[in-house]
């Protein structure tokens, strides 16, 4: 909820300034250093152009034949669904905490903090698939090119002699299945994980301007490479019109009879049909809006609402998006007509690399083939048997019949097509221009990991110390970085290295987030335009989107459950640690200071908490007056008429918070004053900071409460989970806690 204007943050002095895990207003999270947005847009690349390493086979076989369509339907939901979707959210969330960071707004209590913590589950799941993900397809390029290959035999030949030579009593069957389990694939991608580890210390403590120029020159290269290799292969295509006129004759469309309507609902019906297969070209938007605090906006930006940064950050998402929505269907276009099938599937030299395959000049689809097939199609009859019709047509000598019933002497040999190779698209494919595609590709797919780590290290702890886990020490001393590194390295043995198997999970992951991206825009777009009549027809859009993800994300997760999983498995791990952190942090005093309501209340109070002595009375509204109120309290406590007291109204506010700014106003009424409080996470909380500010000056004060009639174990249920419970005891323990000297600590009075 956004403050007043005239609203005035006013630091107490209970307690030392909040540390960095404490996760203050956005306002006062500042970016130690901005870069560029041109120069940002390189580390987003790492994530998003990486894609192009695996996307291409994905889509192919997914998609099969229909995947050009696919591909082109990805191209058209880049632009017209996750860009303005992101454009939107983006102006709201500026930063870094993206869509997330925008539903928490709009998502309050218990419930509310479990959806997020199950889009953080999706978040973490995301980033760790994209490491092992691109770390693994990184391998794939290394395997395959000829400059490695002594290296990997020399790395196999390795394994053999340490299989032989162990001891005879540890040699077996069980033995020999775990040497042939460590293929060559599995140890590429964890050597290139343990060489990862080593740039994850690099970066521990940010990205420098170094990295950003290293990613940005990365990733120029491989898009030119890429460029290159896919402007080739549409030059090529144009030349030959068979592999066209062949891929609609096997998908159906060869017919001149339907009309145009029709072709484009068929169209459309298969595109929609496949694009699960090609989710992952969506992905790395949600990074994009973890780094938007490193884009650099004007001098004079709001804090709060820093519109340098949104515009700087908007060129960024839609360069981005531009160039995804071109490269995607391209890519897999190139890749689907001119790279024989065979040579995709599982072992094959293109497999997870296609666009590597044919920049290396690698064996080319004939144009006069079919698809998947060895068999010629209708159009192929003619290019591979040139006159046969004339012969047909031509009457045949007498003395030719007789020869004509003999099969063996009739049967004339097929033309051989010529094979087709990738020096045909471009002179320069080859060993040599392979090899540098393979650079590229490898070093971007394993930097894309290291970029999503940190980003992930980043973002996390701001979202766990709200909901009680402190993270200062654990970013001191690197235990996330160790603990996701760990993750990733399981998550690496337990899917084989295999990019396929993987991803499933990445996908569901992608498109989940995609989906509560479009949820977040869809709320609060909902919010602000809740006056407007036409606000229907303009939120229509985005539940159309929303949909259209989420039905995605179903279809992906029925092919593969195991993104689900995964991410369950990291919610589980959140709300166990969470739980645990927060009843064993419930006696922290956990807030930052009072926000007071008007100038006249801060002035008041700061003259009030440095009178001698004090009273202090906590009041919940009812039937009583303020006057029986205090007749009762000085007649069961036994206070004279000359002893000042000071109501204190507190109001419940989200009680899932842990920590929080409580805002303050102070009111007279009938000559008696009070302090009204209101947005609290914790009642218990809010008292003991007021009577902790009253032990300054003179003597500590007394705080007088009635008996409360609740049993300890529900009190204490209450306590943790409704910020209410058996507030007496819950103050003295708070007071306890935050002030060890007994002659400082104000007295808590029940009777």
């Amino acid at each position: 909820m956004e403050k007043p204007a005239t609203e005035q943050q006013f630091s107490t002095g209970i307690q030392e300034p909040p540390s960095p895990s404490s996760s203050p207003p956005a306002s006062s999270v500042l970016c130690p250093r901005t870069y560029a947005w041109w120069l940002v847009l390189g580390l987003v690349g790492l994530d998003c152009f990486s894609t192009l390493g695996y996307l291409p086979t994905m889509a192919a076989e997914g998609a099969e034949e229909r995947a050009p369509l696919a591909a082109m339907a990805v191209g058209l939901l880049i632009l017209f669904a996750a860009l303005p979707v992101y454009l939107y959210v983006v102006g709201r969330s500026p930063h870094g905490r993206g869509a997330t960071g925008l539903l928490e707004k709009y998502l309050p209590g218990w419930g509310g903090k479990f959806f997020i913590l199950l889009l953080l589950g999706f978040v973490a799941t995301d980033f760790v698939m994209t490491r092992t993900l691109s770390t693994a397809d990184a391998s794939k390029h290394l395997l395959a090119n000829p400059y490695t290959q002594s290296g990997v035999e020399w790395m196999l030949n390795r394994k053999d002699a340490i299989h032989a030579a162990l001891p005879l009593g540890l040699q077996g069957e069980w033995t020999d299945r775990f040497f042939d389990w460590w293929n060559e694939q599995l140890i590429v991608t964890v050597l290139l994980m343990i060489l990862g580890f080593a740039l994850y210390f690099f970066l521990l403590r940010g990205f420098t301007r170094s990295f950003l120029y290293a990613a940005a020159v990365i990733v120029a290269a491989f898009l030119v490479f890429n460029g290159i290799v896919i402007g080739s292969s549409l030059f090529y295509l144009a030349r030959h019109p068979q592999y066209m006129t062949n891929w609609m004759e096997l998908i159906g469309f060869a017919s001149q009879n339907q009309s145009p309507f029709d072709l484009f609902l068929d169209f459309a019906g298969l595109a929609i049909k496949s694009l699960p297969a090609l989710a992952l070209g969506l992905s790395g938007f949600e990074l994009s809006m973890t780094v938007a605090p490193l884009v650099r906006g004007r001098a004079d930006d709001d804090p709060e609402q820093p519109r340098g940064r949104i515009r700087n950050m908007r060129k960024l998402l839609l360069v981005t998006a531009l160039l995804m929505s071109v490269l995607v269907p391209t890519s897999v276009v190139s890749v689907k007509f001119l790279v024989p099938p065979a040579k995709m599937e599982e072992g094959g030299l293109a497999r997870h690399r296609a666009l590597a395959y044919l920049a290396h000049g690698g064996d080319l689809q004939p144009a006069g083939r079919r698809f998947g097939t060895d068999t010629p199609s209708s159009e192929g009859e003619k290019f591979e048997n040139p006159g046969k019709e004339d012969e047909e047509m031509l009457p045949l000598p007498k003395d030719d019949q007789e020869e004509i019933e003999q099969p063996q002497a009739q049967a004339a040999p097929r033309q051989k097509v010529a094979p087709v190779r990738g020096t045909d698209l471009n002179p320069l494919f080859g060993p040599a221009f392979g090899t540098l595609y393979d650079i590229s590709a490898v070093l971007i797919l394993f930097l894309a990991g290291a970029s999503v780590t940190i980003s992930l290290r980043d973002l996390l702890p701001q979202y766990l110390a709200r909901y009680g886990m402190e993270m200062h020490w654990a970013q001191r001393v690197g235990v996330l970085l160790h603990l996701f590194n760990a993750i990733v390295l399981i998550v690496v043995l337990i899917f084989h290295a295999s990019v396929s198997q993987q991803q499933g999970a990445y996908a569901t992951s992608v498109l989940v987030l995609l989906s509560g991206a479009a949820l977040a825009a869809l709320i609060d777009l909902r919010t602000r335009w809740r006056r407007y009549f036409f606000r229907p027809l303009v939120t229509a859009p985005l539940v159309l989107v929303c949909l259209i993800f989420l039905l995605m994300a179903a279809a992906v997760c029925y092919d593969n459950p195991a993104g689900i999983i995964l991410a369950l498995l990291f919610i589980v791990v959140l709300l166990i640690s969470a739980g645990i952190s927060r009843w064993m942090r419930s006696t922290e005093l956990r807030y930052y200071g009072f926000v007071f309501a008007d100038e006249e209340s801060g002035i008041r109070w700061e003259q009030i908490r440095r009178l001698d002595f004090q009273v202090l009375v906590p009041h919940r509204p009812d039937d009583r007056t303020l006057a029986e109120k205090e007749a009762e309290i000085r007649a069961q406590h036994r206070l004279g008429p000359d002893v000042p007291i000071i109501f204190i109204e507190a109001e419940l506010g989200d009680p899932s918070d842990f920590q929080h700014q409580p805002l303050m106003q102070i009111v007279q009424e009938n000559g008696r004053e009070i302090i009204r409080v209101s947005q609290c996470a914790s009642i218990a909380h809010v008292l003991a900071a007021i009577a902790l500010e009253f032990r300054e000056v003179g003597r500590p004060p007394e705080m007088h409460f009635a008996w409360s009639g609740e049993s300890p174990l529900a009190s204490n249920l209450n306590f943790l989970l409704w910020g209410q419970g058996n507030i007496p005891w819950m103050v003295h323990a708070l007071i306890r806690q935050a002030e060890p000297d007994p002659t400082r600590q104000p007295r808590v009075v029940i009777g």
